[in-house]
């Protein structure tokens, strides 16, 4: 179906949209009540954090969002220059964020996939829990 179908389907379920500073440690500007049961990143807050450093905060920040044992389903770009969690280092950061690891996936791109619109050398798919 055309793309303009999906989107006027999720725009007519949307009941709001709040804006997220991923730095700040109330990511909302307050506490989110009640906790959510899940969340989703897909190729955001590698893409906002500059260092490590900043990536770990930034995933213990929207992870304080999370209800005691909720989900957190990461997924993002491997060995682009401006991403900086690789495979090997999102375990890490997931658990010095608070989170365990569940399951981690990284999957090569393709050269039928490489458009020349990046560098990336694949994808991420995590899933953590609080």
């Amino acid at each position: 179906e055309p793309w303009q179908d999906k989107e006027r389907r999720l725009r007519q379920r949307l009941r709001r949209i709040l804006p997220i500073d991923v730095h700040r440690p109330e990511p909302l500007g307050a506490p989110l009540r009640p906790p959510a049961d899940a969340l989703l990143s897909a190729f955001c807050l590698e893409a906002v954090s500059p260092d490590r450093a900043a990536f770990v905060r930034a995933l213990a920040h929207v992870g304080n969002l999370l209800r005691p044992g909720g989900h957190a389903l990461l997924l993002g770009a491997l060995g682009e220059s401006f991403y900086l969690a690789g495979p090997a280092r999102l375990p890490v950061a997931l658990a010095a964020a608070g989170f365990a690891l569940r399951e981690l996936r990284s999957y090569a791109m393709p050269p039928a996939l490489r458009t020349g619109v990046d560098d990336v050398d694949g994808v991420f798919f995590a899933h953590a829990q609080k």
